[in-house]
């Protein structure tokens, strides 16, 4: 509710960082430009960290744009005149307003809290399974520390049970080994050999979880074991939370089904799991990076 902000300008057209008291830097208000600032709070009111601000001149061009810091505050000079200031965050609807910055002069919209979006409502209980049409596990690994190699799994089954309390729910992905795919014969055989996967001797990966924690409005750590080559180790999945729709695929002639979709992504370390082939470089570098970035786009249909 921006109308109830207020606008503070000191003296000297310059005011204390917002939610930092006197603590950091705060630029000098240029003779020919002004300050804009605000602080964004959850629901709750709490700090909200990682919100979108995006500011637009009359013509609906950005002019400046950045997340919140830490404290959830935001600051940035920007030319005179009347802009549109919008504040956006996962799980919480935009908000926007209108504002008049003056030659010289800092102007905070001071607090400003976000609402839930309640279209991003957490799924019902019950078993959710993956629908491998809609859902996608890719991987992206350092290749002599010039490019990345990007690459998938085909073939996996997931499954979902949600909870009564959404915190105590479960997710549990069976992997094909043998379906990894970068799109080049040679390398997808290598990567099946003992050097790495050893699909002969560990066909499967696995994943199970074991906590669901909110961070804040879309934003979950999802905590689980991730086993590769007969070896678990403990991973934590970022996850974002995209909401529900009804659809089925076209023709089919079947009701359309309740899915849920997310987002989410960690990093493996080839060493937490005897993956130790370390061929390199004259140089030193090594062929193939130490670690391996996960990339995670899941749709999952109520099962009825």
């Amino acid at each position: 509710m921006f109308a109830r902000l207020r606008k503070r300008r000191s003296s000297n057209g310059a005011a204390p960082r917002p939610g930092a008291g006197n603590a950091g830097y705060l630029p000098e208000t240029p003779l020919d430009g002004g300050v804009i600032s605000c602080q964004v709070h959850d629901e709750q009111g709490r700090l909200l960290p990682g919100a979108t601000v995006t500011i637009n001149d009359r013509l609906g061009q950005v002019i400046a744009q950045a997340d919140t810091d830490t404290y959830g505050s935001f600051l940035a000079t920007v030319q005179p005149g009347e802009h549109k200031i919008s504040i956006n965050a996962g799980g919480y609807k935009r908000k926007s307003t209108r504002i008049e910055v003056r030659v010289n002069q800092h102007t905070s919209l001071g607090g400003v809290q976000l609402e839930q979006d309640e279209s991003l409502a957490l799924p019902q209980p019950g078993v959710w399974n993956f629908d491998p049409m809609h859902t996608e596990m890719h991987f992206v690994a350092q290749h002599v520390g010039m490019s990345k190699i990007r690459g998938r799994f085909n073939t996996f089954e997931g499954r979902i049970q949600i909870a009564p309390r959404f915190e105590d729910s479960r997710i549990d992905v069976v992997i094909d080994a043998d379906s990894i795919d970068t799109g080049v014969d040679m390398r997808d055989n290598h990567l099946r050999s003992s050097d790495f996967l050893d699909v002969e001797k560990y066909p499967k990966l696995y994943f199970t979880s074991s906590k669901f924690q909110q961070v804040r409005g879309d934003r979950w750590l999802i905590d689980g074991m991730f086993t590769l080559r007969g070896t678990s180790s403990p991973v934590q999945l970022d996850t974002a939370y995209l909401g529900q729709r009804y659809w089925n695929a076209p023709g089919t002639g079947f009701d359309p089904h309740q899915r849920a979709a997310c987002k989410a992504t960690t990093t493996l370390r080839r060493e937490d799991y005897a993956v130790n082939w370390k061929t390199a470089l004259s140089t030193g570098i090594a062929i193939v990076g130490s670690t391996i970035d996960i990339e995670l786009g899941v749709q999952a249909v109520l099962e009825e």
